[in-house]
């Protein structure tokens, strides 16, 4: 089973005593982190360019099987026109290229569109044909004009899939074709069926590919088991 389960981010000092030991230095932040979960989405990418030497470090840091997923920069998203317009192209590769020292442990690029970009399938189209192949790739909508079947069939075909961010605590049925799965958990509370179907449902799915499910940070205390890390330590907890 290819279920990689955690949090988008890590080094959180407001997660003390209830996840970080008081004795674990934020030097040695991820290094716990990663024996307790799986999975790890990264922010940072989103806001700049990180360095080889960083890049490596957050690799050496956490045990063979543990996946990063890196945010795309927005310069790539939220710019005026998608890549490869506008120079776009020649950026993605450097952005790209900034992620090679997680060797194996990137295990997928998640692509963020703003709210505000609407459907354009000729920019689609565009986006997908200048990614490296084999590039394991989610793409995020958050404008409700691509919520279409042909949209997540097109990602499929070109290696991707269509990430998946879930608002109100409900569960899916299936989540969208393509070669991996990505799940954004994002509601501020997961009751236990609610869970146990969650559960279910990547395990399930998590057979066949590998699953990548992130719970979210934001405000939510690492003794709460609904929601945020507490919410990821009981999905990683069932599938260990």
């Amino acid at each position: 089973m290819s279920l990689h389960v955690g949090t988008s981010g890590w080094a959180y000092p407001e997660w003390r005593p209830a996840f970080y030991p008081p004795g674990v230095p934020q030097s040695r932040f991820l290094e716990h982190y990663s024996g307790l979960l799986t999975a790890c989405e990264i922010n940072a990418t989103f806001y700049r360019l990180q360095s080889e030497s960083t890049v490596t470090r957050w690799a050496e840091a956490t045990p063979p099987g543990f996946r990063f997923a890196a945010k795309v920069h927005r310069r790539l998203t939220h710019a005026r026109a998608l890549p490869p317009h506008e120079g776009g192209a020649e950026f993605l590769e450097r952005f790209l290229e900034s992620l090679t020292g997680l060797g194996d442990r990137l295990g997928a690029v998640l692509v963020q569109l703003p709210p505000t970009r609407e459907r354009d399938d000729g920019a689609l189209a565009d986006l997908l044909a200048c990614l490296p192949p084999g590039l394991p790739v989610a793409m995020e909508f958050r404008h409700d004009s691509w919520r279409a079947p042909e949209v997540e069939e097109r990602i499929a075909a070109a290696g991707g899939t269509v990430c998946v961010a879930e608002t109100r605590g409900a569960v899916l049925d299936r989540l969208p074709e393509g070669p991996l799965a990505y799940v954004r958990l994002r509601a501020d509370a997961y009751p236990d069926d609610a869970v146990d179907g969650w559960r279910a449902l990547l395990e399930r799915e998590a057979a066949d590919r590998p699953v990548h499910v992130f719970a979210k940070h934001e405000g939510v205390p690492a003794d709460v088991p609904h929601a945020g890390v507490g919410l990821a330590l009981r999905l990683v907890g069932a599938a260990a």
